[in-house]
């Protein structure tokens, strides 16, 4: 619990009855706030009324550019009814440029002299520059309406202006359209009338050379002449593989007619077969009966001895049908050759013949290509003509499209700013800020500031004073002596020197995740055991990255462990530590990381609170005291008491039996 001062004082708190009692409307801080609201309200609204009011006269232009050669109308919708938008091609580039051509020198030096000849100003009165700040060209979204503004102070003037630059704008559009269209699109049309004719003598001309030499198709095989050479030659190819087909079952015929086999054709094969079964079966059945009878008795038992007869007829037979089968196969055979190489000599013929028609029509195609070529140079020069004329009619339509004026500017009758009311609220309300603002101001000037903030409780003539906890570790003090009294357990000392913040271990980690590599590296040397004026005298030299050591300068020299988060930043900076020059800008750094961070209370987070996390690091693990500052540097003794206090209990560990490297740091 916080240590608590209680102080009786002599008598209850009282305002003196002889003391005159100021009214409010009299206090100085009114006064302050009357004074200052009312000068800053009045000149205010007197900025606010005494600007003049601004009219506004404006007119409505359609410029509707060329659609595109592939555009298409949009199809009605299943309902039958088309959207408004529909068929309109919106082109906000095309507006843009009506725009600036609105917008031209030229334009606006034409409207003035109009607008002089007429009397609505006097000669010399407005400039082209004058004219452009009151004149303004807003496209409305989505359409290819144009609307034209005019705003000034002269609400008589404006309608006027508006309408005379519509009629400038359209007169100088039909005079250069005039002026630009005529004899280079006319004499195209002529040349281009000129060739359609030749094209029509070139084309009429082909086609009786088409008909005269019987020319049906552009492509050379795709004509009778060359496509009857082309199937001749393919039947001619079919012809001799059936020659030679023919010639190779002649030739196996006779070669099993040599070798002696049986030949049949293919309707006697079966027959064949079934009656050479029949002999070998009526064979082996003899042999077997041989083998277990006499021929004597084979010839007098009257089931065996007819087997003999009938393997002789089934012989016979087979004798007889391979010899007729022979005769018939081999005459087959015979007469398929002399009909396939007859055939095939036939169309030799016919092919001869025919390529003396080829090369005869092969002639009048090329002549035919070379008339449908000079054809094709004429069409070709007619579709340049007819680019060129199309691209000159889009670059007048591009350049000056349809115009419809759909509404014409009038005068205009209430003015479109400034809104006096609604400044002079705004006027109002900013005069009340400021004069709260000066009360204040004037109440922080008038009074010093408190060298420490304490809460303060008052009750009838008791003040109750207590210091805020800022660290768990002022909840670790040693319980009082019951003789001892209250004043001395909070003595002043002790309240005017508060322990920094220890920090988690989530909040290290969330500081440098989100930090730059410069403040990550001062908060891994804070953590490393360094004090903030050692950390901003660190040199390159001083860090040895491949043993892993900091050499810590200045008069306290120690050797430090280099920790393998650190090490990394280290090799990102080129071995060159990113340090501040001034302890206060260190702390300033790890402050705005606090903040950026987005932890509570960052106005307890600087250097000294990051190197107490640390100290407090070794202290829980058990750290002798004694050599706490071998480790960390110099420690003030009444800092050294309380990591006494926090220290557990038992014996004290030597910084080599400890990890020296803070959690946050580890690879």
């Amino acid at each position: 619990m916080a240590n608590i001062r209680i102080e009786r004082l002599p008598g209850p708190e009282t305002t003196p009855v002889n003391e005159p009692v100021i009214p409010w409307f009299r206090t100085r801080r009114f006064l302050i706030f009357a004074s200052t609201f009312l000068v800053t309200a009045i000149v205010g609204l007197l900025i606010v009324f005494l600007r003049p009011p601004i009219y506004r006269a404006s007119a409505s232009l359609l410029t509707t550019a060329a659609p595109p050669a592939d555009y298409m109308e949009p199809r009605p919708s299943s309902s039958g009814n088309q959207s408004p938008a529909a068929g309109v091609v919106v082109d906000p580039q095309h507006v843009a440029i009506q725009r600036v051509i609105l917008t031209a020198q030229p334009l606006l030096m034409e409207t003035i002299r109009l607008l002089e000849l007429e009397g609505w100003i006097p000669e010399g009165g407005l400039t082209p520059a004058d004219i452009k700040q009151m004149l303004s060209v807003e496209p409305v979204p989505a359409t290819n309406l144009v609307e034209l503004r005019a705003e000034g102070t002269n609400q008589d003037l404006l309608a006027p202006l508006v309408n005379t630059w519509i009629d400038v704008y359209m007169e100088t559009r039909t005079r250069e359209i005039r002026a630009t269209t005529g004899a280079t699109l006319e004499a195209l049309k002529e040349q281009l009338g000129a060739l359609e004719g030749k094209i029509e003598t070139k084309r009429q001309k082909l086609a009786e050379y088409r008909r005269r030499y019987d020319i049906a198709s552009l492509e050379r095989e795709e004509n009778e002449a060359l496509a009857r050479l082309k199937g001749l030659m393919e039947a001619l190819n079919t012809a001799s593989e059936e020659e030679v087909q023919a010639k190779a079952r002649l030739d196996a015929i006779h070669r099993q007619i040599a070798a002696g086999k049986p030949v049949v054709p293919e309707s006697d094969e079966r027959v064949l077969a079934v009656l050479e079964t029949r002999a070998q079966e009526l064979n082996e059945t003899l042999t077997a009966l041989k083998k277990q009878f006499t021929p004597q008795y084979l010839r007098l038992h009257p089931q065996y001895r007819v087997i003999p007869k009938q393997l002789k007829e089934v012989e016979e037979k087979i004798a007889n049908l391979a010899a007729h089968g022979q005769e018939i196969v081999l005459s087959e055979a015979e007469q398929a050759y002399a009909t396939a190489r007859q055939s095939a000599r036939k169309i030799q013929q016919q092919i001869q013949e025919q390529k003396k028609l080829a090369t005869e029509f092969s002639t009048r195609f090329t002549e035919h290509e070379a008339l449908l070529e000079e054809l094709k140079q004429m069409e070709s020069r007619q579709r340049e003509l007819q680019d060129r004329i199309a691209q000159l009619e889009i670059k007048q339509l591009e350049k000056y499209p349809q115009v419809d004026v759909v509404e014409r500017a009038y005068r205009p009758v209430h003015h479109i700013r400034p809104h006096y009311w609604r400044d002079a609220g705004f006027t109002l309300a900013g005069s009340l800020v400021f004069g709260l603002l000066a009360v204040w101001l004037a109440e922080y000037l008038s009074h010093k500031n408190d060298e420490e903030v304490q809460t303060q409780l008052t009750f009838s003539g008791v003040h109750v004073y207590a210091k805020p906890n800022t660290n768990e570790a002022l909840h670790h003090q040693p319980q009082a002596n019951p003789a001892t009294s209250i004043e001395h357990q909070a003595s002043p000392d002790a309240l005017a020197a508060p322990m920094p913040r220890e920090l988690t271990m989530n909040e290290i980690e969330t500081m440098l995740a989100g930090s730059d590599l410069s403040t990550r590296q001062c908060i891994a040397f804070l953590l490393s055991g360094l004090l903030p004026n050692e950390v901003i005298q660190l040199s390159p030299g001083e860090i040895e990255i491949s043993q892993e050591k900091i050499r810590v300068p200045g008069d306290y020299h120690r050797s430090l462990p280099l920790a393998p988060r650190l090490k990394a930043w280290m090799a990102a900076s080129g071995g060159n530590p990113l340090v501040p020059d001034h302890t206060d800008e260190l702390s300033k750094q790890i402050y705005l990381s606090a903040v950026d961070a987005g932890l509570d209370q960052p106005e307890t987070i600087n250097a000294w609170a990051v190197r107490h996390t640390y100290l407090l690091y070794l202290v829980k693990q058990g750290i002798k005291i004694s050599h706490l500052e071998k480790v960390a540097g110099p420690i003030p003794l009444p800092q050294l008491s309380v990591y006494g206090r926090l220290s557990p209990p038992g014996s004290g560990l030597a910084p080599e039996k400890i990890h020296l490297i803070h959690p946050c740091l580890e690879g």
